[in-house]
């Protein structure tokens, strides 16, 4: 069993819905205080965290936005005092032919996925150094190792952020603090749920050793435990959780 993180600070983005709340609702769970970032009202998921036992608060951000980011760092610690568990959740992900991307729609989603995971360790891996213990986890894709049609810029942010991922935990490695990835399977979110069609959620099931579509339920034990004590000799991997699509 994981052990609970005592008010330690967690700040998770994109935690307005989806794996970002239920991300959210387990690490208060565990014992965190929560800083919840997004661009959407995050009511929702601070009920869910309040009724956890935990205690949480919302701050606005376009993490596309490199200015909203330095100002949300500077906020969370004058506030906050410290955040000593990094969950890079949000994501920008348009569904779009490869030729049809446009650079402005690139820039965002690296901006968005990549640059802001980033920019966001930068804020708060020193402090983290600086007390000999964080945690860091980013969010790949297994959809990165049999990729969709029209994923293609998606997909190139997922796999920079393994290489983040990777580079940072041996950056930070002897600072005690861990950097990991976790690569979801397709997941039914609400958004997923009216977004991707039923021919897809089927191919997929066909693909994954436990024939059923992966829920938000699903990815939460693997983040519990990598933002825990019991993870502290894990650092630089990336975690399938995908129902075994992946090999």
């Amino acid at each position: 069993m994981t052990r609970r993180s005592p008010d330690r600070v967690a700040l998770v983005t994109g935690a307005a819905r989806g794996l970002g709340q239920a991300f959210a609702e387990r690490l208060a769970q565990d014992g965190c205080r929560l800083v919840l970032v997004d661009r959407l009202d995050c009511a929702e998921t601070l009920a869910l965290v309040e009724r956890a036992g935990a205690r949480g608060r919302a701050a606005f951000c376009d993490l596309a936005d490199t200015t909203q980011i330095e100002n949300l760092g500077a906020d969370v610690l004058a506030h906050e005092g410290r955040v000593d568990i990094l969950v890079n959740n949000a994501a920008y992900q348009p569904p779009m032919p490869w030729d049809k991307l446009t650079p402005a729609i690139l820039r965002r989603m690296l901006a968005i996925n990549t640059e802001a995971s980033f920019l966001l360790a930068q804020a708060f891996a020193h402090g983290m150094a600086e007390r000999g213990w964080g945690r860091i986890v980013n969010l790949a894709s297994s959809s990165a190792w049999a990729p969709p049609l029209g994923f293609t810029g998606y997909i190139t942010t997922k796999m920079a952020n393994i290489g983040m991922t990777r580079s940072l935990a041996k950056e930070l490695g002897d600072k005690g603090i861990t950097v990991n990835a976790i690569a979801p399977g397709l997941t039914r979110t609400s958004a997923a749920a009216a977004d991707v069609p039923q021919f897809v959620w089927d191919k997929v099931r066909e693909q994954q050793l436990i024939p059923r579509a992966g829920e938000p339920r699903d990815q939460v034990g693997a983040l519990s435990f990598l933002c825990s004590d019991d993870a502290a000799f894990v650092t630089g991997q990336t975690y399938h959780v995908d129902g075994g699509a992946t090999l």
